[in-house]
């Protein structure tokens, strides 16, 4: 018998095996919920002028996270755009907050407290507030493309798989602004 060319492409893919979508799902969780405890101590241990290596190295593991997880669950490559471009605000976010924190925060570096006086109150909005809400949208709106392109590729019972990824790309993401917060505006008693 003959098939017809639309027969043969509409063949349904084989159904990943249930250990590497485990693993794939829950691996970039882990590591994102040991981010925060690493950092701190890789901070406290080398200093903070290490940091910047530490965050761009959270962001190597959720690009190859990001990449296994889409070879294993998703199959496609345009259903990893949206991951890139979540890892590519998160950099930018980060440049803008070092940015403006060395704009706006004196030489002597960031005191306990900075951010509640009328001088570090400008310092807040550009270095702590605008860059985290700006970065928290363009994230969920990466999210929603990366559900939606998940949904149109076909993996609609896969597609909870996908969401400890986004916590621990959330998590990452706001490393830099936790220590701001905690420090600048004086929310950990010493």
């Amino acid at each position: 018998m003959f098939f017809s060319a639309r027969a043969r492409m509409s063949v349904a893919p084989e159904k990943p095996a249930t250990m590497q979508v485990a693993l794939s799902t829950i691996v970039p969780f882990v590591v994102g919920l040991s981010a925060t405890w690493v950092t701190m101590v890789i901070g406290e241990r080398y200093g903070m002028d290490t940091m910047p290596f530490v965050l761009v190295g959270w962001c190597v593991v959720l690009f190859a996270s990001a990449a296994w997880l889409n070879q294993v669950v998703l199959r496609r490559t345009r259903t990893l755009y949206p991951f890139l471009a979540a890892i590519v605000v998160i950099l930018l976010i980060w440049l803008w907050q070092r940015q403006a924190f060395t704009m706006l925060v004196p030489r002597s570096g960031l005191t306990y407290g900075f951010f509640l006086t009328p001088v570090g109150a400008k310092a807040r909005f550009w270095v702590l507030t605008c860059p985290l809400r700006v970065g928290l949208t363009c994230l969920t709106f990466c999210f929603i493309a990366a559900l939606i392109s998940g949904w149109r590729a076909g993996t609609r019972s896969l597609l909870a798989c996908v969401i400890p990824w986004w916590l621990t790309a959330f998590l990452i993401f706001v490393l830099p602004s936790m220590y701001l917060e905690a420090q600048g505006n004086a929310s950990v008693f010493i």
